[in-house]
C-alpha cells in the first residue's frame, strides 16, 4: 500500500526539490506543503530538534534532506527499476556521488553567515573560481559525468545521482546568489549536457511544464 508523504518546505527548489521530483517520477502522489519563514519561525519549537525540509509519512514527521531522497528513491521505479539501486555495490557509488554533490555546496553555504558584504562576495568569487572550493568539486562531478556513455551518471539509467546534481546545480546557475553569476560553470560541458539530458525526458518535461521563477531553470 503507498504511503501518504507530505513533503514541507520553502516555496523554493532548495534541497527538497530532488525528493520532490523523484516521487514525481515514480507516480507516487504527495502533498507539497511550501510555508514561509516566518510560518516556519512558529513551527520550528515544535518540531525541534528536526530541520526544514520535512517529510510526513503516513503522519510520522521525519527530516534529512538526503534521507528523505533516498527513501523516496526506493519507493520510486522508472522504466520498471528503482531510482536508488537494490545493489549494495551500486548504491554505494550512488550515494557517493551524492555526497559530493553536498560537499560542492557546503562552501557556498557558509558564506551566508559572513556578516560583511564585502568579504561575502569576495568569498562567494574565491569559491566559484578555477580551483575554488566549490569549482573544484564541480570539475571533479563533471568529470565523471563526461565517463558516462549514455548521459547519466551511473548504470545507463536514471538514478538518485542524476536528479541530485540536476536539480541543486540551479543554485550557482541562475542569479540566485549575489556575486555567483550565471555563467560561473560554464566551461564544465559535461555538466550542462547532463542537465539538457534530464530536462528532455518526457516525464520531467511533464512535471517542470508550469514551473516559474527560478524553477523555469528546470525546463529545457
Amino acid at each position: 500500500m503507498t504511503p501518504q508523504i507530505k513533503l514541507i518546505g520553502f516555496p523554493m527548489p532548495g534541497r527538497l526539490e530532488p525528493t520532490r521530483l523523484a516521487l514525481a517520477l515514480g507516480g507516487i502522489k504527495f502533498e507539497d506543503s511550501c510555508i514561509s519563514r516566518e510560518q516556519w519561525g512558529e513551527m520550528k519549537p515544535k518540531v525541534a530538534p528536526l530541520q526544514m525540509p520535512l517529510m510526513e509519512i503516513d503522519g510520522k514527521r521525519t527530516s534529512q534532506s538526503i534521507a528523505m531522497l533516498r527513501y523516496a528513491c526506493k519507493l520510486s521505479k522508472v522504466d520498471g527499476k528503482p531510482l536508488y539501486p537494490e545493489d549494495a555495490f551500486e548504491a554505494l557509488l550512488v550515494d557517493e556521488f551524492v555526497d559530493k554533490v553536498g560537499d560542492m555546496l557546503v562552501p557556498m553555504l557558509r558564506t551566508f553567515s559572513i556578516a560583511d558584504e564585502a568579504e561575502k562576495m569576495a568569498a562567494r568569487a574565491a569559491n566559484m573560481k578555477k580551483g575554488g572550493d566549490v569549482e573544484k568539486w564541480a570539475a571533479h562531478i563533471d568529470e565523471v559525468l563526461g565517463r558516462s556513455k549514455s548521459g547519466y551518471a551511473f548504470f545507463d539509467r536514471l538514478t538518485m545521482a542524476d536528479l541530485t546534481i540536476f536539480t541543486m546545480m540551479w543554485i550557482f546557475q541562475t542569479g540566485f546568489l549575489d556575486g555567483v553569476p550565471k555563467d560561473c560553470l560554464d566551461h564544465l560541458k559535461h555538466i550542462a549536457a547532463h542537465k539538457k539530458k534530464i530536462a528532455s525526458l518526457p516525464a520531467v518535461k511533464e512535471y517542470y511544464k508550469d514551473a516559474k521563477d527560478v524553477q523555469t531553470f528546470y525546463k529545457c
